[in-house]
């Protein structure tokens, strides 16, 4: 479809190289009535940590929750500063970022502009003396849309023109803006091409190279094991299994432990 293979080389060739002992989030002991029972695990600093199983697993629901996205949500999740992220708003103001699998509707708003969407988490940042001013908003919105390569007339475009794709990216290019810490993933390369595919899975490697700390929640297999440092499963809500990255480690050691 695009004149070459989709091989490894779309995928991190990195092995054996150790996790950060830093702890940046912890979650203990999570929970929503009905959908996921006592998720805790850690995030390291610089860490991929990848989440999988099959779609109805609880694992969209997850990154939601760990987000303060969630209104019943039960259980903590805290930075290694002790705050405890129960809000959107906390969440941002804390650096963490978050994209959904539903990036139409939660992730962006489709009849506003490239530059409105891009700018919506940096507001605060951006304004001088309670102002913001359309001169320093332009020059924002297109330094991180040109970041991302989106393919737009111009920032004035609305959203719900582009592609896939580049909503993927203007989604992406709102929290580089931001320059988030903590990134959470949901299904980030759903529904776009092989060459956006490989734009992303090369920004999450080089994000990670600089001390960011991703959570990448996916269905695809090949992506879990091709881009996370440790990934884990879950099956009905709760925990299955947990594997570390390894060239060994297969599909079929992850699908036995969904199913």
């Amino acid at each position: 479809m695009v004149g070459r293979e989709l091989g490894s080389k779309y995928y991190r060739t990195d092995y054996g190289e150790p996790i950060s002992h830093e702890v940046v989030l912890s979650v203990e002991n999570v929970s929503i009535p009905g959908q996921i029972e006592n998720i805790s695990f850690n995030l390291h600093k610089g860490e991929i940590l990848g989440f999988g199983g099959l779609s109805d697993c609880g694992m969209h629901e997850l990154g939601k929750a760990i987000f303060g996205a969630v209104y019943n949500r039960e259980g903590q999740v805290m930075l290694a500063d002790g705050t405890n992220i129960d809000s959107i708003p906390v969440a941002i103001k804390n650096n963490m970022a978050y994209t959904s699998k539903d990036r139409d509707n939660e992730s962006l708003v489709s009849n506003e502009t490239i530059r409105n969407n891009i700018c919506l988490p940096s507001v605060s940042d951006l304004a001088e003396r309670g102002m913001l001013w359309s001169k320093k908003l332009k020059q924002f919105a297109e330094k991180f849309a040109n970041m991302m390569s989106v393919r737009m007339a111009n920032i004035d475009q609305f959203v719900f023109e582009l592609s896939g794709g580049n909503k993927q990216k203007v989604v992406l290019a709102r929290w580089l803006g931001k320059d988030s810490d903590i990134i959470i993933l949901d299904s980030p390369t759903r529904g776009i091409d092989v060459k956006v595919k490989a734009d992303i899975y090369a920004l999450m490697d080089d994000l990670r190279r600089k001390g960011k700390s991703i959570i990448m929640i996916s269905e695809e297999i090949q992506e879990l094991l091709g881009m996370s440092d440790r990934i884990i499963i879950m099956k009905d809500g709760k925990i299955s299994a947990e594997f570390m990255r390894d060239p060994e480690l297969s599909e079929e050691d992850l699908i036995k432990t969904m199913i």
